[in-house]
């Protein structure tokens, strides 16, 4: 909400006794309450209209009190309240105060002034008309130590922010920028299952090029040969990632070293000793073996290993694949032997028939169960991809989405996906949780990737 705090003019009295009338506090002047003073009062303005009101009185050379605080009921929990109480106890500090005296007749008000300020109560003063609740007849008066409270004011809201954010984070308040990786091509897809799977190397590099205009910051890269069947060789993604950084320079690429197809190291490894304009910035690691439908992905522990120490050796980020709880145990093994270190990115991909379901409890144990100064992203396979997308932006954590994963658009596979679209679906679902889309240099902080 959108609201300003003001000093009060002569001419706001009127719109000052209407914010009060709902409390029985507008009875000024009275017995109970002198004439406002403008030149100790403040207003809350929202729409050009006042809604919220607060004063004071300096007592002395170092006490003020303050005299009234009232916030229309529909604007409570808009945070007025707490602006205008800062509001007034910084004026008084400004003048000198050390000590603050406040009266209330309203527990969860004493309450609001003992848990945000440190009030203590110090007695009770007999109330000599009506104002405030009828039905107690006294003010409970507390005091303040204002210099003690404006000198830890900062230490202890920035205390607070950091609790609320390791225990109890408002909706997406502390969750960095999404990044979306896109898997465009995979080992599986081919033109006969969809005609929307990029194989050559110029409809890989085209489908980069709009996933990147749509919104991705990462894109998985596969290689196809001519023949449109699956391939190690550099060549390949030498000739895919030098056209990508030519027309999208911003674009991190990502390129696999997949256990499905080629089992040898020398294979696997090709790509990972392109330099230059070609260099990956990031290589996939499957952090074990496991079954798909399609057939097995071998990872031995050795292989993993020889893999990674590539990667650290030639300055590329693993793209941590995670498809069970236990691969997490292989990743902090790595990273205790120092193969792997500081910022880790995971992709935990969900949903294959041997592997993790795709439901929140199996998201959630495997993004807890991650090391210290970790990011994932989450996957679904086939008809899994949204739920594990959508769960992913709510979470805290970035998505990856592509045709690799699923070559559908709808649970009820009438529609064929393309890159493009789902990448626009998430960017959709991502503005309407009101997440932020990360741009290429806030994707390349955030993973700890920059480009010399």
């Amino acid at each position: 909400m959108n609201f300003t705090i003001e000093s009060a003019k002569a001419d706001d009295f009127e719109q000052i006794i209407e914010v009060l009338k709902p409390w029985n506090m507008h009875h000024i002047p009275s017995v109970e309450m002198e004439m406002i003073d403008f030149d100790t009062f403040f207003v809350a303005i929202v729409d050009n209209k006042i809604v919220g009101v607060s004063g004071y009185k300096i007592l002395s050379k170092n006490s003020g009190k303050t005299t009234l605080l009232a916030v229309y009921p529909e604007f409570q929990g808009s945070g007025i309240g707490k602006a205008l109480q800062e509001k007034r106890l910084e004026a008084m500090y400004d003048t000198g105060v050390k000590k603050v005296i406040t009266n209330s007749d309203r527990s969860d008000i004493i309450l609001w002034y003992k848990k945000h300020y440190g009030y203590k109560e110090v007695g009770r003063l007999k109330k000599i008309a009506s104002f405030g609740l009828d039905g107690i007849d006294y003010w409970t008066t507390l005091e303040m130590d204002l210099e003690a409270y404006i000198t830890h004011k900062d230490t202890k809201n920035a205390k607070k922010q950091q609790y609320i954010y390791d225990n109890d984070p408002a909706p997406l308040s502390p969750f960095p920028p999404l990044i979306i990786n896109v898997c465009l091509t995979g080992m599986i897809p081919t033109k006969t299952s969809t005609k929307h799977v990029p194989i050559s190397v110029d409809e890989i590099v085209e489908d980069a090029i709009r996933v990147y205009d749509a919104g991705a910051r990462v894109v998985h890269l596969h290689a196809r040969d001519a023949s449109g069947k699956p391939t190690y060789e550099a060549r390949y993604y030498e000739e895919m990632i030098t056209a990508i950084r030519r027309e999208r320079p911003e674009l991190v690429c990502c390129v696999s070293t997949s256990g499905r197809d080629f089992q040898q190291i020398k294979q696997r490894s090709e790509v990972l000793f392109l330099t230059g304009d070609a260099k990956p910035d990031m290589a996939s690691l499957t952090l074990g073996s496991l079954n798909f439908a399609t057939g097995p992905s071998i990872n031995s522990l050795e292989t993993i290993q020889q893999l990674a120490m590539i990667m650290k050796e030639q300055d590329i980020k693993p793209e941590l694949e995670v498809f069970d709880l236990g691969m997490v145990n292989v990743a902090k093994y790595l990273e205790r032997h120092e193969i792997i270190h500081g910022t880790k990115y995971f992709n935990i991909l969900l949903g294959n028939i041997n592997t993790a379901p795709a439901t929140i409890g199996g998201l959630a144990n495997i993004s807890n169960a991650l090391p210290d100064d970790s990011l994932w992203a989450a996957a679904g396979l086939g008809g899994f991809q949204l739920p594990m997308n959508t769960a992913a932006i709510a979470a805290g954590g970035h998505v990856r989405v592509g045709i690799e994963d699923a070559i559908y658009y709808d649970y009820k596979q009438t529609k064929l996906a393309t890159n493009v679209d789902l990448v626009k679906r998430i960017v959709r679902i991502a503005k309407e949780l009101q997440r932020e889309i990360a741009s290429a240099n806030q994707t390349k902080s955030i993973l700890g990737i920059w480009n010399d």
